[in-house]
């Protein structure tokens, strides 16, 4: 197996991730500061499982993803494949062969999976285990064990509802990701781990999006996914440039995250507290309308 590539120059220690297919609005993302653009070439089982969701399939594909490293040639691009099947290999070859510095496993079930989602990469680029899965989570130790696994970012609008709970940041709020966190560290502290999207800063959400971010902090985590409010749903540079201020979000979020470390335990505590009482507030007014 040959030596996994290093991340690019220059990135930040919490990575943000951004979406999309276009070349231009790539660039003018790198250029606002997004240090990895994300194709998501995930289709199968999709449909289902986000049925009734506030989410989109993107249907990204493979001259996406060329034209998209042509276009950013200096920074990270990720392509996320479908979950575990025969096919895998093959995916993983396709997006390796277009330029994929990562490649994200999602949905996956077991550290058998994984092996084999690992041995497929054969250390042609970095390999990132997008954890959505109550088994995945239970079995969180043996999977993190699998030598050749750089990142895991736990997908919390899958893994709720695998858990069968109302409102994905009881995630949050009941110590699941504490203890996902901790378990993943214990076993292997060199894999960075991630959670979640991120909105931008001062958009109105139940969960405050600087208290998620308060909570990425907390938790040690070292990466968050975009959501599309960070576009406007553009679909090139002139429409990006008319719809959000790119530069002016990234700078808000690098802000919030420099302030979030910048707090005593005490503090920290104390957020932690208020975050987790606010969650359960949400989380009851979810269960009540189901």
């Amino acid at each position: 197996m040959t030596t996994r590539p290093p991340p690019r120059p220059d990135a930040h220690d919490f990575t943000l991730m951004l979406m999309t297919r276009d070349g231009g609005v790539a660039r003018a993302a790198v250029r606002a500061g997004v240090d990895r653009i994300f194709l998501d070439l995930e289709i199968a089982g999709k449909a289902e499982r986000q049925r009734g969701r506030n989410t989109i399939i993107s249907g990204h594909t493979l001259a996406d993803l060329e034209r998209v490293r042509a276009a950013v040639p200096d920074a990270e691009v990720l392509a996320r494949v479908n979950p575990p099947s025969a096919g895998t290999p093959g995916e993983v070859d396709a997006v390796v062969r277009a330029g994929a510095d990562v490649v994200m496993l999602p949905y996956f079930q077991s550290s058998q999976q994984v092996a084999a989602f690992v041995a497929a990469v054969a250390g042609r680029a970095r390999t990132c285990l997008l954890l959505e899965t109550a088994a995945a989570a239970v079995r969180v130790e043996r999977i993190a064990a699998v030598g050749g696994v750089d990142e895991i970012h736990v997908g919390l609008n899958d893994l709720h509802a695998s858990m069968g709970l109302a409102f994905m940041h009881e995630l949050l709020a009941g110590g699941v990701l504490d203890e996902l966190a901790s378990r993943i560290r214990a076993v292997a502290p060199a894999i960075r781990f991630g959670f979640g999207g991120g909105a931008l800063l001062d958009a109105p959400h139940p969960v405050p999006p600087r208290d998620v971010l308060r909570e990425h902090v907390r938790l040690g985590s070292r990466m968050i996914i975009l959501s599309r409010t960070f576009t406007g749903d553009a679909t090139n540079e002139a429409e990006l440039a008319a719809r959000v201020d790119l530069p002016a979000e990234i700078a808000k979020i690098r802000q919030a995250v420099a302030a979030a470390r910048a707090r005593t335990a005490d503090e920290t505590e104390r957020d932690r507290l208020r975050i987790r009482e606010l969650i359960w507030r949400v989380a009851d007014q979810a269960v009540a309308r189901a």
